[in-house]
C-alpha cells in the first residue's frame, strides 16, 4: 500500500486494503466500493486515532508566469502556481478513538476492520494528465498527537456511464469537414479536400470509417495527408484566475498517399477504437474530455498546411446496429463521387457487453487504409507551375505576366 511522502512510514507497521471480490479495483460510477483493511503492528504503539478516508477529486496544478503590476505600476512577469480542485465524494470513518481524543496503547498484533462506500452515479471516470488527475483514493491515517500520523493509501479506478443513446439523434449525424484553398495568391484553381464519418457517436470496439475527397484542381501537388485520432484534454485553474492547458493524446496516426495536381482521389481510414474513458465536458468542471478526428494536407512548394477537425463522441454504451444511418452514408459516398455498396453489404460488428470493451492481441490490425481513386500520381521531384495556370488569369494592357513563385506565408 502506497505511503505519503508528507507523512513518517514506520518499519513496525504494516498495512493493507483488499477489496470485496474486485482484485483489480476498477469500479463503475453508481458502485459501492467495499473491502477490508488489515493493520499489522509488530509492537505497542499510542495513537489518537486510526481513521479511513474514501474519498474521489479531481485537481490540476501547473507553474506559469503572469503578468501583473508592482507597487509602482510596472508590469512585470511573476512565476505563478496555478491550481484547482472539486470534490466528489468523501467519507470518514474512525476504527479506533477520534480526531480530538486522548491517546490510545494499541497492542501489538493483527487488526482486520471492514469498511463500505458508495460511489456517486455521476463521478467522473479517472483520469492522469500532464496538468492534473481525476483520482478516487481510499487513505488510512494512525494519528498520533505531535508527531507525523503514518499514513496508507490505496487508489482505486471509477469508470463512468455514458449512454450514446440518451443522445441517439445527434450521435447519428454524420460529421463533415471542408477546407478550399487557392495558391499563388489565389491565381490557381482551388484545392478542395472534405473529409467524412458517417455518425458522430462510437464506443470501444467499433470502427470509425473516415472519407476523405481530396478534388485537387489545382497545378499544386499535395505531398502527403496525415490523418489523426486523438483523445484532448482540457485542464483549468481557478486559483489565482482561471487559465487552461491541453494535452492531446494520439491514439492513431497514419500517413495517405500524394495527390497530383489536376487530379481527384479518394482515401478511406477505418480507425479502430480501443478501450479508453468517455467523452465527458458535464460531470468534471476543471477536466474536460474530447475526441476528434484530424486530417493535416500538406501541399508540395507551399508551407501552406490545410487542417480539418471532426469532432467524435466516445460512449461507453454504443448506438444499436441497426440505427446505422446506411442511407446517410450512401448519400455521402454518392456526393462524393464514390460507388455507393447495396445495402446490406458491411458485415456487422459483434455486438459489445455495456461498458466492457473486448481486449486487443497485439498481433491485432483491425485498422485499415483504403484508397478509393488516384489519378496519375506524380513522383516526388518538385513540378513547376503550368502556363495555364497563369493563362487562366487577365492581365492589364500593359502589365508585365505574373510568374509565380515560391512563397511563405510570413513574407
Amino acid at each position: 500500500m502506497g505511503k505519503d511522502k508528507k507523512n513518517k512510514a514506520s518499519k513496525h507497521i504494516k498495512c493493507d486494503v483488499q477489496f470485496d471480490d474486485n482484485p483489480q479495483a476498477v469500479f463503475r460510477a453508481g458502485d459501492t466500493v467495499s473491502g477490508t483493511v488489515e493493520i499489522q503492528l509488530d509492537k505497542p504503539k499510542k495513537f489518537r486515532g486510526i481513521a479511513l478516508r474514501i474519498n474521489g477529486f479531481a485537481a490540476t496544478s501547473w507553474n506559469a508566469k503572469l503578468t501583473g503590476t508592482d507597487a509602482k505600476n510596472v508590469k512585470n512577469n511573476k512565476k505563478t502556481h496555478f491550481n484547482g480542485r472539486e470534490d466528489y465524494f468523501g467519507s470518514v470513518t474512525y476504527f479506533v478513538g477520534s480526531d480530538v481524543g486522548n491517546p490510545l496503547e494499541v497492542l501489538a498484533g493483527v487488526y482486520r476492520y471492514p469498511f463500505s462506500c458508495e460511489i456517486p452515479p455521476s463521478a467522473p471516470s479517472s483520469k492522469e494528465g500532464k496538468y492534473g488527475h481525476i483520482r478516487y483514493v481510499v487513505k488510512l491515517s494512525l494519528e498520533r498527537p505531535w508527531k507525523y500520523d503514518h499514513v496508507f493509501q490505496q487508489l482505486f479506478i471509477v469508470k463512468s456511464h455514458a449512454d450514446l443513446n440518451v443522445w441517439q439523434e445527434r450521435m447519428l449525424k454524420p460529421a463533415r469537414a471542408e477546407i478550399v484553398q487557392a495558391f499563388y495568391f489565389g491565381l490557381t484553381d482551388p484545392l478542395i479536400v472534405t473529409a467524412t464519418t458517417p455518425r458522430t457517436g462510437y464506443a470501444p470496439g467499433e470502427v470509425i470509417e473516415v472519407t476523405i475527397h481530396v478534388n485537387n484542381q489545382s497545378s499544386v501537388d499535395v505531398r502527403s495527408i496525415t490523418v489523426k485520432f486523438q483523445r484532448v484534454d482540457t485542464f483549468l485553474s481557478q486559483v489565482p484566475v482561471v487559465q487552461q492547458h491541453l494535452e492531446c493524446t494520439v491514439m492513431e496516426e497514419r500517413t495517405i498517399g500524394r495527390v497530383a495536381g489536376r487530379n481527384d482521389a479518394m482515401f478511406e481510414e477505418n480507425i479502430l477504437i480501443g478501450s479508453t474513458v468517455p467523452s465527458d465536458d458535464e460531470r468534471c468542471r476543471i477536466i474536460m474530455t474530447r475526441y476528434e478526428v484530424e486530417v493535416l494536407v500538406r501541399p508540395v512548394r507551399s508551407t501552406k498546411k490545410l487542417l480539418l477537425t471532426l469532432p467524435i463522441v466516445i460512449g461507453t454504451v454504443g448506438l444499436p446496429k441497426t440505427l446505422y444511418p446506411m442511407q446517410m452514408l450512401s448519400k455521402e459516398r454518392e456526393a462524393l463521387g464514390m460507388d455507393v455498396p447495396a445495402v446490406g453489404a458491411a458485415t456487422p460488428l459483434t455486438p459489445l457487453p455495456l461498458e466492457s470493451p473486448p481486449p486487443y492481441p497485439d498481433d491485432a490490425q483491425p485498422s485499415t487504409s483504403r484508397a478509393f481513386a488516384a489519378d496519375n500520381p506524380t513522383v516526388d521531384k518538385p513540378i513547376a507551375p503550368s502556363s495555364e495556370d497563369v493563362k487562366e488569369h487577365e492581365f492589364e494592357k500593359g502589365s508585365e505576366p505574373y510568374t509565380p513563385r515560391d512563397f511563405d506565408e510570413n513574407d
